[in-house]
Parts: structure tokens; C-alpha cells; sequence
């Protein structure tokens, strides 16, 4: 049994729930985990870990301050083991090839400016949750999405995660660097 280490970056709440999601999966997969919000991440001792899957929400063409911290502090540690990194986006869940080679590209250059690179990336759906944006950036977003074809959700919200590609990409990370380093199939 390997123990992972999931840390998250949200605004809105939705990387909370797939940072969540991600630590039921490593669970049910037979490991410990320990899912720590990025910005508490400073005030905790992490205690060794085996793996780690970070997991951020993309706002502008950056991922939160939050996350690159905590990697360019934890670098070294993260580069001694198996890590994937969660990028959570629009663009991300996006079916327009355009805005998926944006979110590849938001993604790519973090990994440049911190000069690191995850082991594995996904990029993930994220949502729209009107009650917790302000009326500006709730204006801006309907707006977008309503150039794209998508009409919102009278109630506000609408998710765009592929959950099932999520869990795929998961237990793909524990198979293919936990499983077999520890000489499993």
C-alpha cells in the first residue's frame, strides 16, 4: 500500500470536488491518501509520501498562486516521486479543439515557469456555479459560453467534468507508477 498526497487549488469549490473524487479513487484503489487544500499545505507537516496528484482550477490563462507555491517549495520532494497534475478549466472539458490546446498551453507554460514537470497532466471540465461569482464575472462567462453554443442552466450551475475519464486517468497513474514500482502488474 502506497500513501499518496492530493492537493488542491479552488475558487469556486469544484477542484475541492475533484481533489475529493481523486482521493476516493486512490482509496478504493487500496492506498492511504492525505488531501490537503494548497494553501493550508504551508502550515501542515506532509509527512512522507509515496506519490502525489495536484489538482488546480485555471482562471485567465493561470493556475492559482496557491498551487505554484506549494510545488516550487515542495519541488524537490515532488520530483523524488510519481506525481500527476489536474488541470480544471472550461477549456479543459471543452469538445472545441481550440480551447483544449489553450488549456494544454496554459498548462505547458506553468510547467515551464516553475521548471517542472509532472509525471502525468489531465486536463478536466470544470463548472459554472453562478451563486459563487460576482455579477461581472458571471456576465463574462454566460457570454463565453454562450458564443461556444451553451446555453446555462436556469439553476445556475452546470458541471463540465467528465468524471468517468477522471477515474480513468486515476487508476491509469496508480497502475502504471505505483503498481508496477512496486513490482505489481
Amino acid at each position: 500500500m502506497s500513501h499518496l498526497l492530493v492537493v488542491y487549488a479552488t475558487t469556486e469549490g469544484h477542484t475541492r470536488k475533484i481533489a475529493a473524487r481523486v482521493a476516493e479513487r486512490v482509496r478504493a484503489a487500496g492506498h492511504s491518501v492525505t488531501l490537503v487544500d494548497a494553501g493550508a499545505a504551508e502550515r501542515l507537516e506532509l509527512g512522507p509520501f509515496d506519490g502525489a496528484i495536484l489538482a488546480a482550477s485555471l482562471h485567465v490563462g493561470q493556475h492559482q498562486r496557491e498551487i505554484r507555491d506549494f510545488i516550487h517549495k515542495q519541488r524537490c520532494r515532488l520530483e523524488a516521486v510519481p506525481t500527476a497534475f489536474i488541470s480544471v478549466s472550461l477549456s479543459g472539458g471543452s469538445l472545441l479543439a481550440e480551447d483544449r490546446r489553450n488549456a494544454q498551453g496554459a498548462l505547458e507554460a506553468m510547467f515551464e515557469e516553475l521548471d517542472w514537470q509532472a509525471t502525468a497532466a489531465h486536463l478536466a471540465g470544470g463548472a459554472v456555479q453562478d451563486g459563487r461569482m460576482g455579477l461581472f464575472k458571471r456576465w463574462i462567462i454566460h457570454r463565453i459560453l454562450r458564443r461556444k453554443g451553451v446555453e446555462m442552466d436556469p439553476s445556475g450551475y452546470m458541471e463540465f467534468t467528465d468524471w468517468p475519464a477522471l477515474d480513468r486517468f486515476v487508476a491509469r497513474f496508480l497502475h502504471d507508477n505505483l503498481h508496477q514500482a512496486r513490482g505489481g502488474a
